[in-house]
């Protein structure tokens, strides 16, 4: 009969859950590596990292451990350190489940171990493969206790006295692809302690990890902070508020209640940053490297990150999170008096807590009054960053009207927030401009009503600013003429200007001339007119040839201000004949005109334009252009390319740009947004 009735076993399934497989990147385990240095009292930790010998070797000045202390201890999985009251330093250990040295395994087949304590040297060597052959061949499912190998101690490895020194061999591939850069930063971003004021220094191929190395303070634009640590000396883009750095000190202690129902008051510190657009979170550093998300708050507690985000939890809609990144503190997730509520990862907190649950609902407040606090701040940045970019914005927003100003503030502050290039910025000052002129008008217009009809200069001031808004409109619709002609001129290729032109033109014959601004579509007549087309086809044509030609006529007819037009579209191609066009745009005139009559409608102007990609042959000769360009002008016709086309265009438009000398005030200010913006460009070009 066995010794004993029953027997526990532990799985290498359990073992890969608990900490072979469980950490999923090469910083976190590193950071058990660095936080079994702090609870042996070390006050130094050098990592060397040798990526061509595929080596990494983490050394500390700590107290060591005896080979007594290695197999109890360090060997045994599942330790608890806070058993033991008395820590090097009277620190508050970080480590607290005693699994943290087998996360080892998941970025290194082979550890080294390598430790010194009174004089005396240990060294053992633990592989992942003797850890697999030590699971029982006639019960998979369970495993023998594992013997690590006897290795000779290397005094150049551990360059303290005393302390412990591990060596990772037969890198796997994650850490061997992570730049010495990039693991400086994670580590930096991992701990609170490493910056020299808790006497712990951590230093990577020998540089020294600081605050600094995080890189990301200098993305914050607001920063709101609690205790009493000087985060803003790392914030160097802080934005200025009344003449001082936008930091903004907040209360660190909450009332709450704990897992037994009981009034406790926690207290935390650490920061909370708004940064300048949302963008600047999204994993690219400013040398182009890729990078970790930001866009989250990171919960440390006894110097180490305990989560690794809890803003996401947050489901609070809009932008309301999307600039937000922080650190906070929160010691009292980790009472030593209090039930372990960490994950067996140490890298999340279990939600269904008391403290945990006091902790999210203490940061939502936070993230509502900041959200609040910072919008009203980038309000009033928004109108201080337009008028230094652009000076004339202060003169126009100190003419307003107070209910004015703070709609002034809300659009300039909205700018702000999700516009990032000056470009885009002046176009949408200018539309701001407008918009809020057209208010104010409105307003006065309102007022009108109440006016005595003596004071008529009243009402010739508000018909005086009508005007200058409708040319300030106007203003800005040629500049968005100029842009499409722009691009209209700078195309080479004569198919792609008739395709252009082909889907522009009908709707938009400003193109061809600038008086003619609204035009109205007349199905009914288009259709007749297209008719005519087909029943005057040449009868010698074959009915094939006959449709083919139909198809490729591209004619409309439009009502314009005062004005019948009829427009066809030739092939740019296509050489035609002047007697062809004569024939056919005056044919279409025709119909245009008896139809008009049979309805008993007020005849007004008919005009007929033909665009084409090549002048008949014949008009090569100069004289002989001029000549039947008149003659056809007389029959209004007009005969025009598709390169003339774009450069009538330009020049009208341009010649009204040059041509506001003499402007409004809001005239004004808009000329001098698109001055500045095109004065940008030409130094940039």
């Amino acid at each position: 009969m066995p010794e004993h009735k029953y027997e526990m076993r532990i799985s290498m399934n359990v073992l890969n859950h608990l900490g072979i497989n469980l950490y999923s990147n090469t910083p976190a385990v590193l950071a058990e590596v660095i936080a079994n240095a702090w609870d042996a009292g070390a006050t130094r930790v050098d990592i060397m990292m040798d990526k061509s010998a595929g080596e990494v070797t983490v050394c500390d000045n700590g107290c060591g451990m005896s080979l007594a202390e290695i197999n109890d201890q360090y060997l045994y999985i599942g330790y608890r350190r806070r058993d033991k009251q008395d820590t090097p330093l009277g620190r508050k250990p970080m480590g607290r489940k005693g699994i943290g040295k087998l996360s080892l395994f998941s970025i290194a087949k082979t550890i080294h171990v390598h430790s010194k304590k009174d004089g005396k040297e240990n060294a053992l060597c633990m592989t992942a493969k003797g850890v697999e052959n030590a699971i029982r061949k006639d019960a998979p499912n369970s495993m023998e206790p594992y013997h690590p190998e006897d290795a000779e101690f290397d005094r150049a490895l551990l360059k303290y006295e005393q302390g412990t020194a591990i060596k990772l061999t037969d890198l796997k591939k994650r850490l061997t692809e992570l730049s010495v850069g990039g693991l400086r930063k994670r580590l930096a971003r991992r701990f609170s302690i490493i910056d020299g004021a808790e006497n712990f220094a951590v230093f990577l191929n020998d540089e020294k990890i600081t605050y600094e190395h995080r890189d990301y303070f200098h993305k914050a634009q607001f920063l709101y902070h609690y205790g009493e640590e000087d985060f803003a000396r790392h914030c160097k883009n802080l934005d200025m508020v009344n003449g001082k750095n936008a930091v903004f000190k907040r209360e660190n202690a909450f009332d709450a209640t704990d897992e037994d129902d009981k009034p406790v008051s926690y207290e935390i510190n650490g920061w909370i940053a708004v940064a300048k657009h949302s963008h600047d979170l999204d994993g690219s550093d400013a040398a182009g490297e890729k990078d970790d998300n930001l866009n989250n708050i990171v919960i440390v507690v006894r110097g180490k990150v305990a989560q690794e985000d809890i803003l996401h939890e947050y489901r609070m809609g809009g932008l309301i999170t999307k600039f937000l990144y922080g650190e906070i503190r929160a010691d009292f997730l980790d009472d030593d008096n209090d039930k372990d509520i960490a994950t067996s990862s140490r890298q999340k907190i279990i939600e269904d807590t008391a403290r945990y649950k006091a902790l999210k609902a203490f940061i939502r407040k936070e993230i509502v009054h900041i959200w609040t606090t910072t919008n009203k701040l980038k309000e009033r940045q928004g109108i201080k960053k337009a008028a230094e970019q652009l000076p004339k914005i202060k003169e126009w927003y100190d003419s307003l009207t107070p209910g004015l100003r703070r709609k002034a503030n809300t659009f300039f502050g909205a700018i702000e927030k999700v516009s990032t290039d000056k470009k885009s910025k002046s176009r949408l000052y200018a539309n701001g401009v407008l918009a809020f002129e057209t208010m104010k008008v409105q307003h006065t217009l309102d007022e009108l009503k109440e006016i005595d009809h003596d004071h008529i200069e009243s009402v010739l001031k508000v018909f005086a600013d009508v005007d200058d808004i409708e040319a300030a409109h106007y203003y800005e619709i040629v500049r968005g003429r100029l842009d499409m002609v722009h691009k209209l001129r700078a195309m080479q290729k004569d198919d792609e200007k008739e395709e252009v032109v082909q889907k522009f033109i009908f709707d938009h014959l400003w193109l061809l001339d600038p008086a003619w601004e609204r035009a109205t579509e007349e199905a009914e007549m288009e259709k007749i007119i297209r008719d005519e087309v087909k029943m005057h086809a040449d009868k010698d044509e074959a009915k094939e040839k006959a449709k083919e030609r139909l198809l490729r006529v591209d004619i409309q007819y439009r009502k314009v201000s005062g004005a019948h037009v009829i427009v066809e579209l030739k092939r740019a191609s296509r050489r035609v004949r002047k007697t062809d066009l004569e024939d056919q745009i005056r044919k279409y005139m025709r119909v245009v005109r008896r139809k008009l009559s049979d309805a008993n409608e007020k005849m007004r102007h008919i005009e007929g334009v033909c665009i084409v990609g090549k002048l008949p042959a014949e008009w090569d000769d100069e004289n002989v252009k001029r000549a039947e360009m008149q003659s056809l002008r007389a029959l209004d016709v007009r005969v025009i390319t598709y390169d003339e086309l774009a450069k009538n265009a330009f020049s009208a438009y341009s010649k009204f740009i040059a041509a506001q000398e003499e402007v409004g005030k809001v005239r004004k200010l808009i000329r001098e947004i698109y001055a500045s913006l095109e004065s940008d460009e030409h130094e940039n070009a």
